[in-house]
C-alpha cells in the first residue's frame, strides 16, 4: 500500500546541464522526486549513498563513465532499481546492448515529457521485469508481430483517443484506420494536449491534468488532427532494416502493412532483445 501513495524517486543521469535541469524541473511539476548527477561515476556514487531510488533515467554517451558501462554497475549492485536509457545519438547496436544488459528501454531524444513520465510510471509499477533468456534469434519483422494493437476509425472523437490511453500507460501511439483497416494515420499523447492547449491557452495543461479534466479536448473529429504518412514497416522486412527505420524516425512502435491492410505492430524493444547480434 505505501508503494501506491509514495512519490516515485528517480536519478536523472546525464552530463547536458540544460537538459537535465529542463527534464527535472519537468519531471518535479509531474510529481516525481528528482535527484541530478552529470555522470555515471556521480549516479554510482549517490545510489550507494542513499538506497531511495525507483528508477534511473540514465544518457548513453557520456564522458568518464558512459552509459552502458554505468547501466552494468547498476544491473550488479542495485538490481532491483530499474533503468531507462536516453540517446540523442541512437544506434541499433547500442539499443541491442542496452536492453540485453538489463535496460528496462531505450528511448531516443529529444524525448517528450509526457512520454517519458509514462515510461518512468511503468518502470516502477512493474519493478524488475525478468526476462527469459533468448531460445533463437528473430530475423524477419513477421516474427515479432503484435497483432492487438490499439486502433480507431477517423470518424472517432479525440476523447475516444483519450479513453485508450488511459487504459495503461504503455500505450504511446494509437493508429488510424479505415473499416478495411488501411493506414491512414496515428495520434499520440501530445497531439491530444496541443489540441487541449488550443482551447484553454491561458492553461499549462500536463497529461494527467487532461485526463481529470477531459473538457479541455475538443469536439474534434480524429481525422482532423491525425498525423498522416506515418513510416511503416513489411512482415518479411529484416529486422535490423525495421530498426534503422524507427530509430531514424524516433519511433518506439511501428505499423507492419501487408497488401496495404495494417498487420499489427512491431516494437523496438521487442527488436533489440530479439535479434541476432
Amino acid at each position: 500500500m505505501e508503494k501506491d501513495t509514495k512519490k516515485i524517486n528517480v536519478l536523472l543521469v546525464d552530463d547536458e546541464e540544460k537538459f537535465v535541469t529542463n527534464v527535472s524541473k519537468l519531471l518535479k511539476s509531474r510529481d516525481f522526486e528528482v535527484e541530478i548527477a552529470f555522470d555515471g561515476f556521480h549516479a554510482i556514487e549517490i545510489l550507494h549513498e542513499k538506497s531511495v531510488f525507483d528508477v534511473v533515467v540514465l544518457d548513453v554517451k557520456m564522458p568518464k563513465m558512459d552509459g552502458i558501462t554505468a547501466l552494468k554497475t547498476i544491473k550488479k549492485c542495485f538490481p532491483k532499481i530499474e533503468v531507462i536509457m536516453l540517446t540523442g545519438h541512437a544506434k541499433l547496436e547500442s539499443g541491442i546492448q542496452a536492453i540485453r544488459e538489463g535496460a528496462f528501454d531505450y528511448l531516443m531524444k529529444p524525448c517528450d515529457i509526457e512520454d517519458l513520465s509514462a515510461k518512468i510510471r511503468e518502470a516502477y509499477e512493474v519493478e524488475s521485469i525478468k526476462k527469459q533468456p533468448v531460445l533463437w534469434p528473430r530475423k524477419r519483422v513477421y516474427e515479432l508481430i503484435h497483432y492487438n494493437y490499439d486502433k480507431l476509425k477517423p470518424d472517432d472523437y479525440l476523447i475516444d483517443a483519450l479513453n485508450i490511453f488511459n487504459k495503461g500507460a504503455n500505450i504511446d501511439i494509437i493508429y488510424i484506420v479505415d473499416k478495411n483497416d488501411m493506414l491512414l494515420g496515428c495520434v499520440t499523447k501530445r497531439i491530444l494536449i496541443n489540441e487541449a492547449k488550443g482551447t484553454s491557452p491561458e492553461h499549462s495543461i500536463t497529461w494527467d491534468q487532461l485526463c481529470k479534466t477531459k473538457d479541455y479536448l475538443p469536439q474534434k473529429r480524429l481525422s482532423e488532427i491525425m498525423l498522416a504518412n506515418i513510416p511503416y514497416t513489411l512482415p518479411e522486412e529484416p529486422l535490423s532494416k525495421a530498426a534503422h527505420k524507427m530509430i531514424e524516425n524516433k519511433l518506439r512502435t511501428m505499423p507492419v502493412i501487408r497488401h496495404g491492410k495494417t498487420m499489427g505492430v512491431v516494437q523496438l524493444q521487442d527488436i533489440f532483445f530479439h535479434m541476432e547480434r
